[in-house]
């Protein structure tokens, strides 16, 4: 007998479980078969180099299904499964009813955020269902999916492609693992060889504002709590949601730091709070222009609770990117006569002018919230001056603060 310790349960193969039996604890295979889940368990104790002959053993239980080669008592002659012969009517699952049930596995579980569950539902209700909703999991072919990717890239962008193959491949992966399905017929492809090569330069979003341009933006605004928003923005560098999600207890003024702990996502039914993106809180210092901007509306009488930002149409907090974007920040620029960028610009602008001041770039992304200074390099190379320092070096006197 092996005398291996007996492994822990997580991180087994796909297919192989470990159950408990009279003699110890035991291996158990699990696989599709004329449309039905099988499981049978190996008389064999649950060692490692076991667990890694059972996934083998799996391996070659599919293959022989895949060619249609399979026989129940070569592989276990001691099973009751092998003297029954094949039911006439067979469980076979829809790619619509393997989407549902990822999608409310994710809901319940919370296993995804908000944002990305609302992004999946869509995929899943729209594209994936007109194509394949119908269709029996394992029916289809390889051949038939690549097919359609090709299909794809003359209707939507490569992101569009990743992630609507990326859902349709996580459903069939979940699938295969929970014995769902024999075979993943989205496995062998690879993307990169069949969506077409398109050089990638990953400054070309970094598109910041100078200051010319963000003194006739803040000029340009048509009320103090317009200025307040955008002039914070500029000085800050919080991403879209973030910014929607300041409250007023996150203004420090006597330290000098404002808290940044939420972010405000798009959910599938309306905008939903969460933590910030990285799920980590971190403490911006107040420049100049920020605090200029806390001025304008932060009066003595706010709750803490309160949001800092008030949509002055509306008088409510704003409920998202899109509607910052559309009832102010276009036309705003428009009124500034400045060429158009997203808002998220505000957030490019202040990383770039911290680094052409020569501040450190690890702080920078601590600053922007990166884990590492891996995506400031990327995105910011251009701009970075020197290395050294921990403190905010520069004179931001007259950065956004006009």
């Amino acid at each position: 007998m092996d005398k291996q310790a007996t492994p822990r349960r997580s991180g087994l193969p796909a297919g192989v479980e470990i159950r408990e039996g009279k003699n110890g604890p035991r291996i158990r295979v699990t696989f599709v078969w004329q449309g039905a889940r099988r499981r049978e368990t190996l008389g064999i104790p649950a060692t490692p180099a076991n667990i890694k002959y059972a996934a083998n053993l799996r391996a070659a239980v599919h293959n022989a299904i895949e060619r249609g080669q399979f026989d129940y008592a070569e592989f276990f002659p001691t099973s009751k499964v092998a003297a029954v012969k094949p039911q006439a009517v067979q469980v076979r699952h829809t790619i619509k009813q393997l989407l549902d049930d990822y999608l409310d596995t994710a809901r319940k579980s919370k296993s995804l955020s908000p944002s990305t569950i609302a992004s999946y539902a869509s995929w899943a209700n729209g594209r994936l269902a007109k194509k394949w909703g119908d269709r029996v999991a394992e029916d289809i072919k390889t051949a038939e999916l690549r097919a359609w990717i090709a299909e794809l890239v003359a209707e939507i962008d490569t992101k569009s492609i990743r992630n609507c193959v990326g859902l349709l491949s996580a459903v069939l992966t979940r699938a295969l693992s929970d014995s769902t399905i024999s075979v993943n017929p989205l496995e062998p492809i690879k993307l990169n060889s069949v969506l077409p090569k398109r050089k990638v330069d990953p400054e070309a979003s970094v598109d910041p504002f100078n200051d010319d341009e963000i003194n006739a933006i803040l000029n340009a605004c048509r009320s103090l709590e317009e200025r307040a928003l955008w002039q914070f923005a500029f000085s800050t560098g919080l991403r879209t949601g973030e910014l929607i999600a300041i409250k007023v207890r996150n203004i420090d003024l006597a330290g000098g730091n404002i808290r940044v702990e939420d972010n405000i996502v798009s959910g599938e039914v309306g905008t939903v709070e969460k933590d910030t993106k990285t799920r980590n809180g971190r403490d911006i210092p107040i420049l100049p222009g920020a605090r200029a901007a806390i001025g304008l509306v932060l009066a003595p009488n706010r709750a803490p609770n309160e949001y800092l930002f008030i949509n002055p149409k509306t008088k409510k907090r704003w409920l998202d990117d899109q509607q910052m974007r559309e009832t102010s920040w276009r036309s705003l620029l428009a009124l500034a006569e400045v060429r158009y960028r997203y808002p998220y610009q505000t957030r490019h602008t202040f990383a770039s002018r911290l680094l052409m001041a020569g501040e450190q770039e690890l702080l920078v992304a601590k600053l922007l919230g990166h884990a590492s200074v891996e995506m400031v390099r990327r995105s910011y190379g251009r701009y970075i001056k020197q290395t050294g320092g921990i403190v905010l070096r520069g004179d931001y006197s007259k950065f956004g603060a006009v």
